[in-house]
This record gives structure tokens, sequence and C-alpha cells, in this order.
């Protein structure tokens, strides 16, 4: 579920509620009043993790983008700006980052229940429902519902269920599930205001020039330059496999279907390694929101829908591109983008260590495209717009910390896998 909430910047209205309380602690105590909303040890607990998992991802990902060694990582020892990026310069410690990010949610619920409340909306079922079913999922199997059915038991090998991770926290399932609502009331009140006939609509027009200008579809073959065992070709095999490309790409420009090409660029591949199935590759960094298509005009199969009218559906070796605004930066997503739709072209890709052979398509010629990345777009258009707005409204919020009911679950005392 895309969810990047940003760290409140502004001075919060604080009354921190000195706990007198003796006793055992219980998971069900009140940590927070935000508002008229209460919050339980539990839910804190919860909301604590998932920004502690936040942050150790950004450190982990600076420390790769800077050749360093993830796998000796002392993430206390890490500092951060005021935007909450990772900087040795930064005056904000790892425990307050954590500590804030998960305030932020908490504020981030509080005020998301006083906008349905204020306009009278509740949760739909579809919406709830699918909350539910996710944090079963996430709880028992570490995966969303789509991926485990797409790959069943074998997630066990990738995937580490919920449960092991939060259980040790104090966090039980009715928790966690309660935590996946709120996630999902964020998701539809958002599309509540940004989606079609909300209130601040964007409109389709504006979601299609943002697909058309930060993204690109091409049907795709990757001719690999390494041999077995990771081997580089010589100069001479790389010389016959640029051919072959070329070779491809000239018989396309004259009018050959790309998937007459591909079946027998598949073909070829499978004789010259023995067995029945293709060895060309067609993975790229192609976005599982918006799946491997195919332009309708060239090798796109169809099915017809039980209303009798036909429907796209993409095909395998149709992948998608982006530039740095998509989240992709591909190289040679200019030189794609720039092609002519049709056209093929043989681009020297040295991130992959191949030559791609790429005939572009039309991205916005079959509405799949602006179906399937619709949500995915709006949010890249108006999260941050978003985000602020919900800051603006959380500032307004009286904040009071059982500090009874929190003392146990503090930033140090988080157990990891």
């Amino acid at each position: 579920m895309k969810k990047i909430f940003k760290l409140l910047t502004v001075v919060l209205t604080v009354a921190i509620l000195i706990g007198t309380f003796a006793g055992c602690h219980k998971k069900d105590e009140t940590a927070f009043t935000i508002g008229n909303h209460k919050y339980t040890s539990a839910m804190y607990s919860c909301v604590l993790y998932n920004a502690a998992s936040a942050v150790r991802s950004k450190i982990n990902t600076s420390v790769s983008e800077s050749g360093g060694d993830t796998s000796k990582i002392k993430y206390e020892t890490y500092k951060f700006n005021d935007e909450g990026n990772v900087d040795p310069a930064g005056t904000v410690s790892y425990e307050a980052i954590i500590e804030k990010e998960a305030l932020n949610r908490l504020l981030t619920f509080s005020v998301l229940q006083d906008k349905m409340a204020a306009e009278s909306l509740t949760l739909p079922e579809n919406y709830r429902q699918s909350a539910e079913v996710e944090a079963y999922y996430y709880w028992y199997a570490g995966c969303s519902y789509s991926t485990y059915m797409q790959y069943g038991n074998q997630v066990s090998s990738y995937y580490t269920p919920y449960s092991t991770l939060l259980e040790p926290n104090g966090v039980l399932y009715n928790t966690y599930e309660q935590f996946m609502v709120f996630e999902t009331t964020y998701n539809y009140y958002f599309e509540h205001l940004y989606g079609e006939g909300g209130t601040s609509e964007v409109k389709a027009d504006v979601i299609k020039d943002h697909i058309n200008t930060h993204y690109a579809i091409a049907d795709t073959i990757e001719f690999s330059k390494k041999a077995a065992a990771d081997a580089t070709l010589t100069d001479e095999q790389l010389q016959a496999l640029k051919a072959k490309a070329d070779a491809y790409a000239e018989r396309i420009n004259k009018g050959e279907e790309f998937s007459v090409i591909y079946e027998e660029y598949e073909a070829e591949q499978a004789e010259e390694d023995g067995t029945t199935s293709s060895s060309a590759s067609t993975s790229s960094n192609a976005d599982s929101s918006a799946t491997d298509s195919s332009d309708s005009s060239s090798a796109a199969s169809s099915e017809t829908t039980g209303s009798g009218e036909t429907e796209f559906t993409p095909e395998q070796y149709t992948l998608i591109y982006g530039d740095e605004d998509a989240g992709y930066d591909d190289k040679y997503f200019k030189t794609l983008h720039d092609s002519a739709v049709g056209k093929a072209i043989v681009i020297d890709d040295d991130v992959s260590s191949s030559y791609k052979l790429l005939v572009r398509r039309d991205i916005l010629e079959e509405e799949y495209y602006y179906n399937n990345m619709r949500s995915s777009i709006l949010y890249d258009l108006k999260q941050e717009e978003f985000d602020d707005m919900l800051i603006k409204d959380a500032s307004a919020l009286t904040v009071k910390e059982n500090t009874h009911a929190t003392k146990p679950f503090r930033v140090k005392d988080i157990k990891f896998k």
C-alpha cells in the first residue's frame, strides 16, 4: 500500500500527562489521547515498530548508495535533518526521528477520523474487508493477498509473517488489524478528495499527461552479454549478438510484427539451450502496479468480457519504463521516450550488461494503462499536498501521553528479528 508519511515540522500543542498508575503494564492501557481519540500501548508499539522499520530502511538505502556494508550498520549512531533524511550534520537522533514518526502516524489517524466524521463518512465495507484481508495475509504470511495467491506456500522462503515480528513487541492480531483499517482510511479519504467525483478531483487528462510525460512502454527483448557462469562474451560474440539485435530491429522497421520476432528468438534460444523454455529475457524495471503490457496494434491479445466487449490483455514482453519522477530514472528513458511509436531501436545497456531491442508503444492507446496506473499517479501528483493538509490540521490537536503506558515501549527496546 502506497504510503509516505512526512515527519511533522510544525509545533504541536502537546500536554504531557504524567502517569501515576501503579502495578503491571497492560497492552490495552491508553498510551495517547489525541483530540477525542485514544490509542492503546499496543497500538503505539505497532506504529513505533513500523516507524523504526521505515527509518532503518532509509539508513540501509543511504549506506547502500554510498557503497557501504549494510550488514554492519549501527542504526542508533545515525543522525537526521528536519526533513527526516539521513544527514551526518543533522541534529535529530535515530531514537527521536522514530518517536516523531510514530506520533505522526497517530496524529494522522486522528485527523482522518475527524474529517470522516465531519463529512458523515464511514469507511465503505469493501475498503474495510480489503484491510482485514491484507492484515490476515501480512500477519500470517508476511505478504499481501495478491502476492500469496501468486506464489502460494513459496512465500515462506522470502517473507516473514508479521506475527513473528510484532508479537514480541506486545502487538496482537486485533491491534494490527485495526492499524490496517486506519491505513486504509488514509487511502479512502485521499481517493474521496482527488478521485473521480471528488471535491478536488484530478481530471483524467491531467493524469494521462503525467503518464505520457514520465512513463513509456516498449515491446522488449534483452540480449544478455553474459555467457555461462557470468563470463563476458568475447568481442566476436558481442558483435554477433549486436548484429542479431540490429537485424531484428530492421525487420520490425520494415513491417514485421514484434510477436513474430519474439517467438523466433524464443525458439532459437530454446534450441541453443536444449530446453523448451525461452532464455530470452523480458525482465526489467517493470512496475508491478502497472504490469507488463502491449500495444493493441502489435501483438496484444484480448479477452471477451461477460458484456461482450473486448478487454485489452497485455503481452508479457511489453515492459514499462520511467524517468526519475516516475521512480525509475532509466538512463535510456529519454532515448526511448523520444523515439517514434512503432520504431525499433537497439540500446547498449551497460547497467544490465545487455543489448535491448525496444519498440515503443503508445501508452495511452489502451485504457488499461490509465486504469492500472491512475491510483499511483494520483499519489505522485497530490500526496504532498494531502500530507501537508493533515499536518496543518494535526497542529491544532492536543496530545496527552500516559508515560506509564508508553514507558515499556521505547525505541531501544524494540525487538527486531
